[in-house]
């Protein structure tokens, strides 16, 4: 989780050195898979549309063939794929954000589903689906709240700023 925490530092260029060395030292599929969809999303933040694109392919390739884990599933790498609507990739994120709702809820952690939902609403935003956006975020809402997922809560809230209409109170 190194690159992880690198790009949460906003260190893009590093994260994707660290996560290049990563991958090609990984000695196996489950490996780069974990190294792989990180690496997506910092091409994706740095703007470097071939290699997004080339470790998303791969990660694709990987998801048939790799050990699904809560860091590594389906909602995980369309959420590294959505990243890469900042290669200016916003029709295909939109493709995947649709796609990506009908994968099994049950098949990942509830924080995660959360983020996919988060994401999802970020990327209705960038498609000018404000009603959409707020009805991503209002399921992200009712599925954190009882999971007592307090940081999803507060990415809810930081999605939703000041561009979207008001949420309702959950109890």
């Amino acid at each position: 989780m190194h690159g992880n925490e690198l790009r949460k530092a906003r260190l893009h260029g590093a994260v994707v050195d660290r996560l290049l060395h990563a991958t090609s030292l990984a000695p196996d599929c489950d490996s780069r898979a974990s190294a792989l969809p990180l690496l997506a999303r910092a091409a994706g933040e740095l703007r470097d549309q071939p290699l997004s694109d080339r470790a998303m392919r791969e990660t694709d390739q990987l998801l048939d063939e790799a050990e699904h884990t809560s860091l590594f599933n389906r909602a995980r790498c369309t959420r590294s794929a959505c990243a890469g609507s900042a290669t200016g990739r916003i029709t295909a994120a939109i493709h995947l954000t649709e796609q990506g709702s009908s994968v099994p809820t049950t098949t990942v952690a509830p924080q995660w589903r959360v983020i996919e939902l988060v994401t999802v609403s970020h990327v209705r935003l960038l498609a000018a689906d404000a009603a959409g956006a707020v009805d991503s975020l209002r399921l992200a809402l009712h599925e954190a709240v009882p999971q007592r997922l307090p940081h999803q809560l507060q990415r809810i809230m930081r999605a939703a700023g000041n561009r979207l209409p008001e949420l309702p109170r959950v109890s």
